[in-house]
């Protein structure tokens, strides 16, 4: 149908539905919450535009399937109209996970807005977010009374606990949407069209009061003069709409339904012209099903209309109509630098020239790796014949990267088996071309031998001989321990060769380093560190760790500072000194506020989960380390040995010994004989410690003996004694397990559990203190009251009299805001 651009568009609300719009200036956050075509946008746009203050402020952003990191940049976008600072901050987090929800969380305490505005997202249920609802549980946290944020969306399911008690948020559902026999009367009437009783009947019955469905019965009567309430919501669209459209216009929007949505430009590349003919142009700007998005300069199809032209796209065209579109639906996507988005299109016509002849390069590729990007490189992997693949291999070589990282060794293997036959045929390419891709291919195969650090070393000195200077192709913002936060644990993979490992760090790293443009600068003075650290000379362990600190910001190296200030607690915690760990702590939580990009704050996980579980308490420990399956999708390949046993000790520390053992085969195996040419000593070692520890506990002394046997024959040719000493009464394990002739090492690792032991007592109480506004003897007596004491028996167990009891008591009752005893039993101090 054609708007009429001489009449001012009218519509019609019921009561019900203007009642639920106007408590929206009443809630932080309003879901409006419906299926397609039910009318929401248009009731939200019309409230507000009749009834904002004149000074109020409006602004919206509209999801339309875009990647999930691009959507979450939109929505930042629209809170930089109130607060740039936190909308950045927001923004560099990444879209948010149900780990990184705190943190966001923290950035909206400082949300605040000067005038009343309104921001609305619409198409909500497209933003491509996890946690959709927990998303809009933390944005109704801003708790700023002038701002008031809008969801528009289509059912998100059925998990609606998350906002149904939540007394911030406002929801308009469905039921507000639907009109009864009287509103469908009035929709008409406003119309100029006047039904008798029984076409009123007949409508609404056939309608059951969905507006969609009533305005295409309203726009068939106008356009035959009678009603076919037999037809779906396929024939009223056909009738309403595609008939009434040229042979010209048809195809311009079956081959536009391919697209998600489309800017004039990719309109234009789906008709194949440079600019639209102006029959196009009139329709875009006429058609009722067909809105455009100013603020993106976006035109995007109605779903009602959207839905059929997709099924005739699909059902009713010939295979090569479809093809010829699909390409162009390609092509439209890279001629705005959409080459990922592209791609998928030309995947699907087995285009693959196409798609290896896009610009890629590491950085853009990088960026996608949240959107699938290995399964979409394996698909073209296995579906392109390979004398195709052999035409683009500096494509190869970016591909190559991303699948060693996240463990498509097989495919990887694939990568360098035709790299190298183009190599070794010389395929034409001219000479300057053939030298840049061997030294390249030399940098990407020497990952292969990871983490063997000399074998990876002669991959690495033959491509700077080959290149000369940098590669253009390893992206450098890559965590350099792929995530982890211990340069030891990654490098060291075999009892007895600690020494050697760092000797051949010292000497390689810096053919690495001049490779990359810095990548990895203080990890050979962290892996020093570290070692220093195993063996309880922390004097010189701190030395170096702020050397390491020093290279490492230098040369913006977030994730070595992270391991050296992670080793800085740890040296605290052994020392005792309260202001040492407290200072690390609060450094390192300062990098997921200072750089919140998503590997930064899954290794802020990873020290929280460490410092937490070295003080023997697994609170606030991110849920993902739980699952071994989200800890494998949730990290790079490399680092999932360290995440792996952060697992275990969970498991032991909250005595689940059954599901450790279940595990820990596995775990053992993949130590040893990792992906690749990996092996891991370390998480070997700390594997063992645990088992001991659950046989022990389990009454089995014998196989706790046979582990504590294994982990010491790890551990003792290279000195590795803070993993002993992390485990809760391990010294006195230790100390009935010593062999006469064995008392000189026993004897370290025994001081070092000694003094491990004590420095964990000085922290927690310090934590504890640091939490809790009571003194200790006030934690005391209120521990007491809490297991229903009375005073007089508090009194005799803690020898002082009935009155200083009453005196602290009511001391405790002020600080913990309660009136009396049973305030305690709710209350954690």
């Amino acid at each position: 149908m054609r708007k009429k651009a001489s009449q001012q568009k009218m519509y019609y609300f019921s009561d019900r539905l203007k009642r639920q719009l106007a408590q929206i200036p009443d809630h932080p956050l309003t879901i409006v919450e419906a299926p397609s075509g039910f009318g929401k946008t248009t009731a939200v746009r019309e409230y507000l535009k009749e009834n904002l203050p004149a000074d109020a402020c409006e602004y919206w952003y509209t999801c339309l399937g875009e990647p999930a990191s691009m959507a979450w940049w939109g929505i930042c976008g629209l809170l930089s109209n109130v607060n740039g600072e936190v909308a950045d901050n927001l923004r560099d987090m990444e879209m948010p996970t149900m780990d990184t929800l705190y943190y966001m969380t923290a950035f909206l305490r400082d949300f605040h807005c000067q005038t009343e505005t309104y921001l609305v997202v619409d198409n909500y249920q497209l933003v491509g977010c996890d946690v959709p609802h927990e998303l809009l549980n933390v944005f109704a946290t801003h708790g700023s009374p002038r701002l008031h944020m809008i969801f528009i969306t289509q059912q998100l399911g059925t998990r609606q606990q998350f906002t149904v008690h939540n007394a911030d948020i406002h929801t308009i559902d469905s039921t507000a949407f639907f009109f009864d026999r009287e509103g469908t009367a009035s929709l008409f009437h406003m119309e100029g069209l006047k039904l008798t009783e029984a076409e009123l009947d007949s409508v609404y019955a056939s309608t059951e009061g969905w507006v969609s469905a009533i305005r295409l019965q309203m726009l068939n009567y106008e356009e035959t003069g009678s009603f076919d309430l037999t037809a779906d919501i396929e024939r009223l669209v056909e009738t309403a709409i595609w008939n009434r459209l040229a042979q010209g216009e048809k195809e311009f929007l079956l081959s536009v339904s391919a697209l998600d949505s489309f800017t004039a430009r990719q309109a234009a590349v789906m008709l194949g012209q440079e600019v639209l003919p102006e029959e196009i142009e009139r329709l875009l700007k006429t058609n009722d099903f067909i809105r455009y998005l100013p603020d993106k300069h976006l035109y995007s199809v109605h779903s009602i209309l959207l839905d059929y032209l997709r099924n005739r796209f699909y059902h009713h065209q010939p295979r090569e109509f479809q093809n010829r579109v699909l390409r162009l639906a390609g092509q439209a996507h890279a001629a705005l630098g959409q080459y990922y988005q592209g791609a998928q299109y030309f995947l699907r016509v087995r285009d693959f020239d196409a798609i290896l002849s896009m610009p890629w390069d590491g950085t853009y590729l990088g960026n996608q790796l949240e959107n699938n990007l290995t399964d979409f490189i394996a698909a073209v992997m296995r579906g392109c014949p390979e004398e195709t693949l052999c035409k683009y291999p500096f494509v190869l070589l970016m591909f190559g990267y991303p699948l060693l990282l996240c463990g498509q060794i097989e495919l990887y293997g694939t990568v360098c088996r035709l790299i190298g036959r183009v190599i070794e045929a010389g395929s034409g390419l001219p000479a300057e071309e053939l030298r840049r891709l061997r030294g390249e291919f030399a940098l990407l195969k020497s990952f292969s031998s990871y983490n063997d650090i000399r074998a990876m070393s002669e991959g690495r000195r033959q491509a700077l001989e080959i290149l000369g200077g940098p590669s253009s192709i390893v992206v450098r913002d890559m965590p350099w321990t792929f995530g982890a936060i211990s340069v030891l644990f990654m490098f060291w993979r075999e009892p007895g060769t600690l020494d050697g490992t760092v000797r051949a760090m010292e000497e390689c790293l810096p053919l690495y380093t001049t490779l990359t443009r810095g990548h990895g600068a203080g990890a050979d003075s962290l892996l020093r560190a570290e070692r220093m650290l195993m063996r309880g000379e922390d004097d010189q362990a701190e030395i170096l760790c702020h050397k390491a600190l020093y290279d490492a910001r230098s040369h913006r190296q977030t994730a070595i500072a992270l391991c050296a200030e992670m080793a800085l607690a740890r040296i605290a915690v052994l020392r005792g000194d309260v202001q040492g760990y407290f200072t690390a702590h609060k450094t390192i939580h300062a990098y997921a506020e200072e750089t919140p990009l998503l590997y930064v704050l899954r290794m802020v996980d990873l020290c929280d989960a460490v410092l937490n579980l070295t003080l023997d308490v697994t609170s606030n420990t991110a849920k993902w380390l739980y699952d071994t399956e989200s800890i494998r999708r949730t990290l790079y390949q490399p680092a999932v040995p360290y995440a792996l046993v952060l697992h275990s000790k969970l498991l032991l520390t909250e005595k689940r010994y059954n599901e450790l053992y279940g595990v820990s085969e596995r775990i053992l195996a993949e130590a040893e004989s990792g992906p690749g040419n990996m092996r891991c000593a370390m998480a070997k070692l700390y594997q063992h410690i645990y088992l001991a520890a659950a046989r022990r506990n389990n009454g089995d002394d014998l196989a706790a003996r046979e582990h504590l046997r294994e982990a010491l024959a790890i551990a003792m040719p290279d000195r590795i004694f803070l993993p002993f000493a992390q485990q809760p009464g391990m010294a006195d394990f230790l100390a009935e397990t010593a062999a006469p002739d064995e008392g000189g090492e026993y004897a370290a690792i025994l001081a070092f559990c000694r003094r491990q032991e004590k420095g964990v007592a000085v922290i927690r109480r310090a934590i504890l203190q640091d939490k809790s506004p009571l003194t200790p003897r006030e934690r005391e007596v209120a521990s007491l009251a809490k297991n229903r004491l009375s005073a007089r028996e508090i009194a005799e167990k803690l020898f002082i009299t009935e009155a200083t009891v009453r005196t602290i008591l009511k001391s405790v009752y002020s600080k913990l805001d309660v009136h009396s005893k049973i305030g305690l039993f709710s209350k954690e101090f």
